[in-house]
């Protein structure tokens, strides 16, 4: 008898390695019966030995035999519980005779397990074979598990014979939170066509009104705060104004450019008011021009107030003190002179008796 090795190629799901056990167990039984078998075909009918199938042979696991099957888990390299899903690995180690057939180890009933992968390394030591197999497996059920026996098949003399492994126990904990109870429930559909995005947008408008009308109101409450009372008459306001610069203290702190700043800007805030231009966000070109159109008496006077003025604070010129002292008189002689005058009351005759 020529010495052979009946191998299962591939790696894929032990679940899968029946059938190939099957034809595997078969060629062995076929092989061991050749001459036995070629006999009883020639005495049966042509009919009866092509409509015959061979029953699949029954296994006898035996210990002590020349095939020996040894398991043990891989030490995982984390220390996290196994979950449903969760690779680990297992070594199997398979030692037989040179001259011994062997099928490739595989699981009768996998159950929750499943191959995933499968590496194998041959070594001899004399003439014994030892297959170091490595294979990475999967539980897909949770609790304290067994892992079944892997089983290698081999000729007897009237039988085929099996070497098993020992069962493994495995722990497959739950990745659900333990004081999870049950599962939630699916949540409604949601209604077609979805609304919400619409009334979201008309809720962003409705605000943004709503901010814009509220920040108005505040703007007038604010200025009915500050402004609460009536505003005096423009010129009796820019004559006030002028009393209150301290004049003699700046001029002696040498602030003259503030001096002429200040005075212009209470003649500017006056012309706004009284002829109703913006003349205090104008130039003085510009201030120039428009007492032009609305005829204001006494332009020349301001428009020479306002050019001395853009001198002293933009080129930087000193004006004589006799000038300077007279900036006060000058302005109020302006206002005075655009004050609107009182209408004169018609004297009255008494009739002669």
């Amino acid at each position: 008898m020529q010495s052979a090795r009946c191998k299962v190629q591939g790696a894929g799901p032990l679940r899968f390695g029946i059938m190939a056990f099957a034809s595997c167990v078969l060629t062995l039984a076929l092989a061991a019966t050749d001459s036995t078998a070629a006999t009883d075909t020639a005495a049966v009918p042509d009919s009866l030995a092509r409509n015959s199938t061979p029953a699949q042979p029954q296994l006898r696991i035996v210990s002590g035999g020349p095939v020996s099957v040894t398991a043990k888990l891989k030490q995982r390299k984390t220390s996290r519980p196994l979950t449903v899903g969760d690779q680990f690995e297992l070594e199997l180690v398979v030692r037989h005779h040179r001259n011994t057939k062997s099928s490739e180890p595989f699981i009768p009933n996998p159950g929750p397990f499943a191959a995933i992968d499968k590496k194998m390394v041959t070594r001899y030591a004399g003439d014994t074979i030892v297959d170091l197999h490595t294979i990475k497996m999967a539980a897909f059920a949770t609790g304290e598990l067994k892992l079944p026996p892997f089983v290698v098949a081999y000729p007897g003399d009237s039988e085929v014979l099996a070497a098993a492994s020992d069962s493994i126990p495995v722990k497959v904990s739950s990745v659900l939170p333990k004081d999870m109870k049950d599962i939630n429930d699916l949540k409604p559909q949601i209604q077609f066509p979805n609304l919400l995005p619409l009334w979201i947008l008309l809720g962003l408008i409705g605000a943004t009104i709503l901010a814009l009308v509220g920040y108005r109101l505040y703007r007038r409450y604010r200025r009915i705060r500050l402004y609460g009372a009536a505003l005096p008459d423009p010129w009796d306001e820019a004559l006030a104004a002028l009393d209150a610069v301290p004049a003699k203290e700046w001029l002696g702190q040498g602030m003259v450019k503030r001096f002429y700043y200040t005075v212009s800007e209470i003649l500017k805030r006056y012309l706004t008011r009284r002829f109703q231009f913006p003349a205090i966000d104008q130039t003085t070109t510009e201030i120039i021009r428009a007492m032009k159109q609305t005829k204001v008496q006494e332009r020349e006077g301001f428009g020479d107030f306002f050019q001395r003025a853009d001198m002293v604070k933009y080129a930087k010129y000193v004006p004589p003190r006799t000038d300077v002292d007279a900036v006060i008189d000058v302005a109020r002689g302006l206002v005075k002179a655009t004050t609107p005058q009182p209408e004169p009351v018609a004297a009255t005759t008494e009739a002669p008796k």
